[in-house]
Parts: structure tokens; C-alpha cells; sequence
């Protein structure tokens, strides 16, 4: 496994994927501390101070990139310190780190990171209850990106939809003013613009039901496909997505249904990561559309064919029905 140093990170062990280069931190996590688009050397990830937060006073340090943490939040208990070295084992089709259980809340923690031959990547998180009580939980994962870019939240929405109930839902953190200069709402998106020069934190969450969303930054995009469940009970109300940011770095959150976890049993959360490059800079919805859109996979369309390819038997125009996880599942080395 070829190494490289991100930071003060040494020894980070490389994935790369051809269009798409990541860094996982041996000595922490698991945490992946580096995201690199294409040849540039421009980290997508933020790299944070490697010092104590102040709360929960446990040791626990942000970094920055890209973690694992199970919702609803809770302080201390889903503020498990990831400060210590990680198993790292390379495999067939990837590369596997794991954390130790933790010793309180007895959550272990654990990636598999696989590079797709179409130039992503599959990244399968697992969180393991090894304590002795059941827990109800959510699989929660945090990427924490470089300031100065632009999250993009796709609204679904249908204009021509049912019209005598809501579609949509967006939540608020406390602390967070929604005349945010920093979040703009279009007709098809949710925009939140980092600024390095703000001076207090914003959060929100919305119930994503496309199954993607995608920071762009320094001409460069990481679009997040995920899979979504329309009848799941997911955490704060709703939320598929979540986005925090602050002068330093802004979050890009997915979540997982939450299930009650009995001692022993998993549960998991997959990811799908593209890399965009070359596009330029994006700042509103007709950036969106010209500079993203074009690139993103197609969107799963409700056929019953076995085989989403183009050449399936069902009623739909052909492409319509590949859906991004099965489409990036074929794409596995």
C-alpha cells in the first residue's frame, strides 16, 4: 500500500480510483484525512487544529475529513475520541480500517473503502454494538470540506406533484438564522455558500429523497450518492442530509434509518463518492445546472426489470432505469 503524508498525518495509507485519490490516517480514526480530484493537490477535505475541543473534555479532536459517528447526537456519548492508531488491511477489492470498540458507549467503528473501475468509489460504513444493551442509532457520516466552497442540496421537488400536502421539509439548528446570507433556496436546490470570514455557525438539514448531494470547490466537485428509504425513520426529524459550516470548514452529512442494534449486530451505510473536475466555479442554480447536472449519474426510475442496464425490458426510456448504486456497482474491480 503506497503511503503519503497529509499535514501533520504521516503515513497515510493511498486508495486511488484513477479519477480520484484519497488518504486514510493510520495513526487516528478511522478517519480518511485527504481528498484529491484528478492530478490536483488540492486537499478537497479540511484540516483542522490537532487539539482537544473544549467540550466534552474527553480528548476529543475534530481533524477534519471524513468520520463516522452514529445520530442523534449526543454529548459525550456520540463524541467518541477517534485519537488512536487503526487496523488497516488491504483486500481484494479495498481496503478495510477499523477502530477498537469503544470503552463507553462500546460502538466499534469501521470502513471499507473500494475503487470503482468507472473512477469512484464504494465506501461501506459499519458501526458494531459490542456493548450489552440494544441501542436505537442511526449510521452518520460527516465530510468535513475545505472552506471557500458550495454545498449543493437537490430539492426533488415536483411542481406538478399532489398539491394539498407538504413535499419538502428543511430543519434548523438553534443557532443557526435563516436569513443566513450563506444559504440561498433556488426552485430545484438548497445552496450553502462557505465564508472563510464568517463569524458564527450555521446548520441545517433537509429530507433528501434524491439520493445525492455534492460540495464543489477550487473548480472541482465530490458529488455523495447514497441510498434513501421513503417509508425509513431517519434521525432529527426527518433528515437524510445534514450540512454545519463555519469559517473553517463546512460538514456535507448522510444518515442511515434508525434501527434498534442489539448486542453483536451491525448496521451499515453506503456511500458512493464522484469526482468532478474542471468545472469551474459554481455559485447558483444555472452554474448548477450547466456545470454539475451533466455529470451526475442517472437517477433510479421505479421499473421492476431485474437488470437496470439498457437493454432491460421495462417500460422506461433506455438509461432511465440505471440506477446510480446498481450502475456503480458494476463498475467494482
Amino acid at each position: 500500500m503506497k503511503k503519503m503524508n497529509v499535514g501533520y498525518h504521516k503515513n497515510c495509507v493511498v486508495v486511488d480510483s484513477g479519477a480520484m485519490k484519497l488518504a486514510i490516517a493510520t495513526a487516528i480514526g478511522p478517519r480518511i484525512v485527504g481528498c484529491y480530484i484528478g492530478g490536483s493537490k488540492f486537499n478537497m477535505f479540511a484540516q483542522l487544529k490537532n487539539e482537544d475541543m473544549p467540550e466534552p473534555k474527553n480528548g476529543y479532536r475534530l481533524y477534519g475529513g471524513h468520520r463516522l459517528w452514529h445520530s442523534p447526537e449526543d454529548c459525550p456519548l456520540c463524541y467518541e475520541p477517534d485519537n488512536d492508531p487503526v487496523k488497516i488491511e488491504e483486500l481484494e477489492n479495498g481496503v478495510e480500517v477499523s477502530g477498537a470498540a469503544d470503552p463507553k458507549t462500546g460502538m466499534k467503528k469501521k470502513m471499507l473503502i473500494e475503487p470503482l473501475s468507472n473512477g469512484m468509489f464504494c465506501l461501506t460504513h459499519t458501526l458494531e454494538n459490542c456493548g450489552i444493551w440494544p441501542v436505537e442509532i442511526a449510521p452518520w457520516c460527516l465530510t468535513m470540506m475545505a472552506p471557500g466552497g458550495l454545498l449543493v442540496i437537490p430539492q426533488g421537488r415536483h411542481p406538478d406533484g399532489f398539491p394539498y400536502a407538504p413535499d419538502r421539509s428543511i430543519k434548523f439548528w438553534a443557532y443557526t438564522n435563516m436569513a443566513d446570507y450563506r444559504l440561498k433556496f433556488t426552485d430545484n436546490y438548497i445552496l450553502l455558500q462557505n465564508d472563510p470570514k464568517a463569524t458564527c455557525p450555521a446548520k441545517i438539514g433537509y429530507n433528501d429523497m434524491t439520493g445525492w448531494v455534492a460540495y464543489a470547490n477550487n473548480g472541482q466537485a465530490l458529488v455523495k450518492y447514497f441510498e434513501v428509504d421513503p417509508d425509513g425513520n431517519y434521525p432529527d426529524e426527518g433528515c437524510t442530509v445534514e450540512s454545519y459550516t463555519c469559517s473553517v470548514h463546512t460538514e456535507v452529512e448522510t444518515l442511515g434509518v434508525l434501527e434498534t442494534v442489539e448486542p453483536g449486530d451491525c448496521i451499515q451505510h453506503v456511500e458512493y463518492w464522484q469526482a468532478v473536475d474542471g468545472i469551474g466555479k459554481i455559485a447558483t442554480e444555472k452554474d448548477v445546472e450547466k456545470k454539475l447536472v451533466p455529470y451526475l449519474l442517472p437517477a433510479e426510475c421505479d421499473c421492476d426489470c431485474d437488470e437496470c442496464d439498457d437493454d432491460c425490458d421495462c417500460d422506461c426510456e433506455d438509461g432511465d432505469c440505471c440506477c446510480h448504486d446498481k450502475k456503480a456497482k458494476k463498475g467494482k474491480k
